[in-house]
């Protein structure tokens, strides 16, 4: 549903943008090794676009009267996406010509390989396989091809990239701030910081589809509950689960294998408002009476209960300051980033020779050739 979508809006403004185009002017087919950009000395092919537009179309089953005009127009948009890594890279190259192109590789080949930190980085080698939806090496390199990339290619785009992020990283200096920035920070946005009711528990569940009566179900419902009843008077901390291996042996509930336990869970979340009223207001610690919703019977037992209020300053610092830091680099990032583009001239088939800030606020163009 997502990608459709996706899809339609960019069929809508496709064809809202390129309306103006004149009679004759219907959108042209670009070829693979065609030039369509260059930027500060880098050259943009087509090919290093296209396979992520054929592969969107491809997932979306894009009619095929639309494809040339949702390509036109998503050609344009995934460059906008390359030029501030294109803007980045030549910052590094210009800045540092004596770094060891050769080593960096190096250093890159094994997160290009394996993922990174997070195993999937986008761009990576796991990463593409989870994008193309294919489980071995040979039907990756197999499926960038029929797409119009390779993974050689790939390799080359992720390098770069991973140049510039760091390049960008090493150049911004964000200060650490102080413990009086952090508090008024926290102040300031306190309500980000606000939490509702909520309780911690756990559930045995008897469905009535499952039985040949409701007696049955209850008569199931009741055998374990005295049970629980049983360990609930051997249990001195209420907030400790005590359903456990009950709940996985007697529960028809979709968590019985995990106890029948629920993480905390906001005060009318439940669409069953019976056992909704039932986690707000029974003591914790105690076992509620069978209750009755229209799938089934359940007993339930908060273990934990907070009401609505404020996480303290005391245990957010740590995100805080990182908060704070993160919105500092995005920051002077957009700063160093603006510079670069005001000042950078580029080339583009669709718009000729202007400067990288005129190309990225200018709305989509037709082919100039």
């Amino acid at each position: 549903m997502l990608r459709f979508s996706l899809i339609t809006l960019v069929l809508t403004t496709a064809s809202a943008c390129l309306a103006q185009a004149p009679p004759d002017g219907a959108p042209q087919k670009l070829k693979g090794a065609e030039v369509i950009a260059r930027i500060d000395k880098q050259v943009v092919l087509a090919s290093d676009i296209l396979w992520e537009i054929r592969l969107l179309i491809e997932k979306n089953n894009v009619p095929p009267e639309q494809v040339d005009q949702a390509t036109e127009f998503l050609m344009q948009q995934q460059l906008r996406g390359y030029i501030d890594t294109k803007l980045m890279f030549a910052d590094f190259r210009r800045n540092a010509p004596g770094a060891d192109m050769n080593a960096i590789r190096g250093q890159l080949n094994d997160p290009f390989l394996n993922g990174g930190n997070s195993g999937k980085s986008p761009g990576s080698v796991p990463g593409l396989m989870e994008a193309l939806e294919v489980e071995d090496y040979q039907a990756l390199e197999e499926k960038l091809l029929q797409l119009g990339t390779s993974l050689a290619d790939r390799k080359e785009a992720f390098i770069e990239k991973a140049i510039a992020q760091t390049w960008a990283q090493e150049q911004i200096n964000v200060a650490r701030p102080t413990y009086t920035q952090m508090f008024d920070y926290y102040h300031a946005h306190r309500e980000d910081y606000a939490y509702p009711t909520q309780a911690k528990w756990e559930e045995l569940t008897v469905q009535l589809r499952n039985h040949p009566n409701e007696q049955a179900a209850r008569e199931k419902l009741a055998q374990a509950g005295n049970l629980l009843w049983q360990r609930a008077q051997q249990q001195t901390d209420a907030s400790k689960p005590i359903f456990k291996d009950i709940a996985a042996k007697y529960s028809e509930g979709y968590n019985a294998k995990e106890g029948g336990l629920y993480d905390w869970t906001t005060k009318g979340a439940l669409v069953d408002t019976k056992l909704d009223t039932a986690l707000f207001t029974l003591p914790v610690g105690a076992l509620s009476p069978i209750i009755e919703s229209s799938s089934g019977l359940h007993i339930v037992r908060v273990i934990e209960r907070r009401e609505a209020g404020y996480m303290q300053f005391a245990d957010l610092q740590d995100e805080i300051r990182k908060q704070m830091m993160n919105e500092s680099f995005q920051e002077k990032m957009q700063e160093h980033l603006g510079k670069l583009r005001r000042e950078t001239r580029i080339w583009t088939i669709y718009s000729g020779d202007t400067t990288a800030q005129a190309f990225l606020e200018s709305p989509p163009q037709q082919l100039q050739r």
